[in-house]
């Protein structure tokens, strides 16, 4: 572990543990003779000072937050809705959350390194904006072909709007 990790950790033990100062320092001098505050620690004098604040009863928690921040359930509803609105107007032929899955993984494949990510739950914002865009271009695209006027230069809420009047 870094040597601020470590410190932070340290720092973290000694509220969950209630140390108050002057105990503090004698934990610091007792694990590293001489030396009373972390600052002038290297990281396996460090170490040892943990250890010891463990032995006194600290748990380490797991960090709650992600590490990376996951699309907001909004947009991953926004995506799937506008999936079943396809599948419904017959624009795609599978309307199951494994070929979502597919369609995301394909979308995401460029951006992710060649891996695609395989399901929608799993993505983070900006993959989920991604793949909202590529879905509502494909969707426009779908819409005009059946329209008359082909809707070009309207906004995509305005071509659904032309679509459902025409209704097909």
């Amino acid at each position: 572990m870094q040597r601020a990790n470590l410190i932070k950790l340290i720092h973290v033990a000694r509220r969950k543990l209630a140390l108050d100062d002057e105990t503090y320092r004698s934990v610091l001098s007792g694990a590293v003779p001489g030396k009373k505050s972390c600052r002038d620690m290297k990281v396996g004098e460090l170490e040892a000072v943990l250890k010891i604040m463990e032995r006194k009863g600290f748990k380490r928690e797991k960090s709650l937050r992600p590490s990376q921040p996951k699309a907001a359930p909004i947009v991953t509803d926004k995506i799937r809705v506008i999936w079943k609105i396809m599948y419904r107007q017959g624009f795609i032929t599978d309307g199951s959350d494994k070929s979502l899955n597919g369609f995301v993984r394909r979308i995401t494949r460029l951006k992710n390194g060649g891996e695609g990510v395989a399901s929608l739950e799993w993505l983070r914002g900006d993959q989920a904006s991604t793949v909202l865009e590529s879905l509502k271009r494909w969707h426009m695209r779908c819409m005009r072909e059946k329209l008359p006027a082909k809707g070009y230069g309207l906004s995509y809420e305005r071509t659904c709007e032309q679509y459902r009047k025409h209704s097909y």
